[in-house]
């Protein structure tokens, strides 16, 4: 009963101004977290600069469990100025990100995790454009999403129907998060989600987390205030996420060696799942493979 009266009090919130009046095409907070993982939170950084253009500010929440780890974090992230990146290390995840969300202008937040990799270019115009009434927009799905690799490599049945349409200029597919299964059926997704951040402070301050892997599941209890909206993705999925099963302190002795993350032979044909089993190789950046110029 008390959850149900939780839930109650959320979706009467839900739609209402929980934050100061956003000013017209307001940039969308980019949350990304990291944990014990520099040498990822870098590919990331270099694949975001890389596909999404014009440039967006970035907000990183990371945790660092030693000195070592914490050193490597200001390596990677000493190279942005504050206009481009606001570094945050956490004390106490909740507090934290309510702290970030709340003092934050934007309609929207799209949350990201530190293993994420960008792999087709993203119009940032178009998530400044976004109207909350437009939908839930995913960079994470897409045409090419049949499979699930969370799930044993299951294949995913996507929503009918899913309609072909546009925004402006860019050509988008559509759905109901309530006719979908699996991936698709997912709103609250901390994998790249623009989600309307009025309506998501809510159901934070209400959920029962300590970090960002029991936040999503928290959310997703929730999931119910937004499924009965529109989803759009593109036709093919922009982003992938790569887990690295590397032990993380391996991980840290190969960046403090001067290896990186190498994604440059990335098999795209095989992108079938939100995720993808195939291990980036580590590299020296003198080491990277040419380009292929056939």
């Amino acid at each position: 009963m008390k959850a149900l009266t939780a839930a109650r009090s959320i979706a009467a919130r839900v739609g209402s101004r929980l934050v100061s009046s956003p000013t017209t095409h307001e940039p969308p907070l980019v949350l990304v977290f990291s944990k014990n993982h520099a040498i990822a939170l870098e590919l990331f950084l270099r694949s975001f600069a890389q596909h999404m253009s014009p440039a967006l500010p970035l907000t990183v929440m990371y945790h660092a469990s030693s000195d070592a780890h914490r050193q490597a974090y200001d390596e990677v992230l000493g190279g942005y100025g504050a206009s481009e990146l606001t570094a945050i290390p956490e004390s106490a995840f909740k507090s934290d990100l309510l702290t970030v969300l709340k003092a934050s202008n934007a309609r929207h937040v799209i949350f990201f995790v530190d293993d994420t990799v960008f792999i087709h270019a993203v119009d940032t115009r178009l998530l400044e454009q976004w109207e909350p009434s437009d939908g839930i927009l995913s960079l994470r799905l897409g045409r090419n999403i049949t499979h699930s690799l969370t799930r044993g490599g299951i294949e995913q049945p996507q929503p009918s129907p899913l309609e072909s349409g546009s925004l402006g200029e860019q050509p988008l597919a559509r759905w109901r998060w309530s006719a979908g299964a699996l991936d698709w059926a997912l709103p609250t997704s901390l994998h790249g989600h623009l989600l309307p951040l009025p309506d998501l402070v809510p159901v934070i301050e209400e959920a029962n987390f300590a970090e960002p892997r029991s936040l999503e599941s928290a959310i997703d209890r929730y999931k119910f205030l937004f499924k009965g909206r529109w989803g759009y993705c593109w036709e093919q999925a922009r982003i992938m996420n790569l887990p690295l099963g590397t032990d993380e302190e391996q991980l840290l002795d190969a960046f403090q060696r001067g290896f990186r993350l190498d994604v440059s032979e990335l098999p795209l044909s095989e992108h079938n799942s939100c995720q993808m089993a195939w291990a980036p190789a580590l590299r020296q950046p003198a080491e990277a493979p040419p380009a292929d110029t056939t």
